[in-house]
């Protein structure tokens, strides 16, 4: 079974800071999440998506854990993680992440899954992180490849977005995957 603890969580990298969402937190999230280009790679079509871009934290989320993604620096947000539970326990979770605009490309992405996948492995005591991605969003999957997550298996033609139909990938990394290519410094 999952660990949930309510102990705070702050994880600290060369760029980002993973760590435990704070009410203060809300509109700066909720602002980033505001942005089309998150819509269309979660397959979320435009005018659709107002319920998609609130942000719910904590006992809110109904999430196994959510952390928000801060830069190094300053600690102000720049995209949310959450580990999402199953109905079946096993010891797995599903993860959702975004970025928001601005804060892409610079190696944010792969720095945050990896210090969230070290928690989810570590005290979460996880066997498997797994996330479903549309086939299009490339550069997710190649963050999530360089991370150690694995293709597992294609849903053919699963969602339509803006009135095509796109394949939808399930990936998955396993806790002793992840050990094995972890490199990020302790």
């Amino acid at each position: 079974m999952p660990t949930t603890t309510k102990r705070p969580v702050h994880l600290t990298g060369t760029h980002v800071v993973v760590r435990t969402p704070r009410a203060s937190d809300q509109s700066t999230l909720e602002r980033l999440r505001a942005d089309p280009e998150i819509d269309h790679y979660m397959g979320v079509d435009s005018g659709t998506g107002l319920l998609w871009r609130q942000v719910f934290l904590g006992d809110n989320s109904g999430s196994l854990a959510d952390f928000v993604i801060a830069g190094a620096r300053d600690d102000s947000p720049i995209g949310l993680i959450s580990l999402w539970d199953r109905s079946i326990p096993h010891q797995a979770a599903e993860l959702s992440v975004w970025i928001g605009e601005g804060h892409r490309n610079g190696g944010n992405g792969t720095e945050a899954l990896r210090l969230a996948l070290r928690h989810a492995f570590g005290p979460m005591a996880l066997h498997k992180v797994y996330l479903r991605v549309l086939e299009y969003n490339v550069r997710a999957i190649r963050t999530y490849q360089k991370v150690g997550f694995r293709i597992e298996g294609t849903l053919r033609e699963e969602m339509k977005v803006q009135g095509r139909w796109h394949n939808l990938i399930y990936m998955g990394i396993l806790a002793d995957d992840f050990a094995a290519a972890d490199t990020l410094p302790t």
